[in-house]
């Protein structure tokens, strides 16, 4: 998925989260969430950084480092939930969700039962980085998939209207 369907993704789940347990849900919780729900991808950095340094290029496989799996997330949400005392299911939520959503229409997926298994599990795998497609090709070839339209625009205009509401109680 985008990074616009992780961050719209983000506050709909933490909306979620947070009616579910009776926790208020205002602002500045959607900013933390769009913030929390982009946090498995830093591992982007990584990647790009060890494949420039071996003279690779292409595709960079993020989604394959153990930095993408549930059980790194589970536990460094878990530290990442008390060092800075958040809650502990937002934190750890927003990961999987992030996960979920890079396990449907990717290549590869990533490796949910990582470290009994390296293999990598996708929901409905589209071969989108096919003949090395990157930057504009790979978001036309991404955006003509009709599941994967459906899914981002749905979560970009149910996270619009959970702001809307926010934004709109403010005042």
């Amino acid at each position: 998925m985008t990074l616009m369907a992780h961050a719209a993704a983000g506050v709909v789940a933490a909306y979620m989260i947070q009616r579910a347990t009776h926790q208020p849900f205002h602002l500045g919780i959607a900013g933390l969430a769009v913030f929390l729900s982009g946090l498995p991808d830093l591992d982007l950095l990584w990647g790009w950084w060890r494949r420039r340094r071996a003279g690779e290029e292409g595709h960079n496989p993020h989604h394959a480092l153990w930095t993408h799996t549930p059980l790194f997330w589970v536990i460094w949400g878990g530290i990442l939930a008390w060092g800075f005392h958040l809650p502990l299911g937002l934190v750890i939520g927003l990961a999987l969700v992030h996960l979920v959503l890079d396990s449907i229409g990717t290549d590869d997926g990533i490796m949910w039962l990582w470290p009994w298994r390296r293999r990598q599990y996708a929901l409905w795998p589209r071969n989108l980085h096919a003949a090395g497609a990157r930057g504009l090709a790979f978001y036309r070839r991404y955006y003509r998939q009709p599941l994967l339209l459906l899914i981002e625009l749905s979560l970009l205009t149910v996270a619009s209207m959970i702001l809307g509401w926010e934004i709109l109680r403010t005042f």
